[in-house]
């Protein structure tokens, strides 16, 4: 599943615009049938996609800070900052449910996470990712070094270009960087034809603490696997995304919808909630 996301947002990776909203819940069916009306709806077609059309499709982040928490203090101040990230996407599906022996057949998943810089000042954004076997994080927060999996995913210039930016982020700190908190979302995406504008939902945000065996135990970050939920985010979160001006229909169609912009930081917000 993780091919998605890089291909639906290979277009938005660079210099982008972002505006983030709160939606009720209530809300979302009406607003997911107008962005249909204007754009596209996305998903992973691709090796190992699941192909049902009913699939539900969820994110786990992994966020990374020091100990004493130097990432977080620059997001709580408002600053321009770098936020470092590991994403694992995986697919449920439903349908299955009566003829599965067990809740991990219900569910599709790839242990390739993706390592993501993502740089903020103001409503402008950047993002940089590269892909890691999950094995391969210990290692590589540890020494910085990349193995030759690891490279054999960044082939190609622009993967390794971020992956040298990781390698020089990491070093950055007076002490090591490590997971602080994970986040479990359901997502849905539409985009434009040309790959300038996309919208994401995400629903059912839920807060974890991390988990001593996620990097080796051999299944799915599902919601499922990660242990207590610490907080449940009661709203859903929209993002906006665009590469020049966003399109006249869609601050009507947000409106409409009785979104609510906001500063929202997933990041943020979950680490406020785990300390609570």
């Amino acid at each position: 599943m993780p091919l998605s996301e890089v291909q639906g947002d290979a277009a938005l990776t660079a210099d982008r615009a972002e505006r983030k909203y709160l939606v009720e819940p209530g809300r979302v069916l009406g607003l997911a049938r107008a962005l249909e009306r204007e754009l596209q709806r996305h998903r992973y077609t691709g090796d190992g996609a699941n192909v049902l059309p009913r699939a539900q499709h969820f994110t786990t982040t992994i966020y990374f800070d020091t100990a004493d928490g130097a990432i977080l203090r620059d997001a709580e101040r408002g600053v321009p900052h770098t936020k470092l990230r590991a994403r694992e996407y995986y697919d449920l599906h439903p349908d299955l449910t009566e003829l599965a022996q067990s809740s991990s057949e219900l569910v599709r998943y790839s242990p390739l996470l993706w390592l993501e810089l993502k740089a903020r000042e103001g409503d402008q954004s950047r993002k940089q990712r590269v892909g890691i076997p999950k094995p391969e994080v210990p290692r590589f927060f540890a020494s910085g070094e990349a193995s030759a999996e690891m490279r054999a995913i960044a082939h190609g210039g622009a993967a390794e270009e971020a992956l040298g930016e990781l390698q020089r982020f990491r070093a950055g700190f007076a002490s090591p960087l490590e997971a602080c908190v994970l986040v479990n979302y359901r997502r849905n995406a539409w985009q434009d034809p040309e790959g300038t504008v996309r919208v994401t939902l995400d629903r059912d945000l839920s807060v974890f603490a991390p988990l001593p065996d996620m990097w080796t135990a051999e299944r799915a970050l599902s919601r499922e696997a990660l242990g207590t939920v610490r907080y449940e985010e009661p709203c859903c979160i929209l993002e906006l995304k665009h590469r020049g001006p966003a399109p006249g229909w869609i601050d009507r169609t947000l409106a409409d919808a009785g979104a609510e912009q906001c500063n929202y930081s997933k990041f943020v917000q979950a680490c406020r909630r785990l300390r609570a």
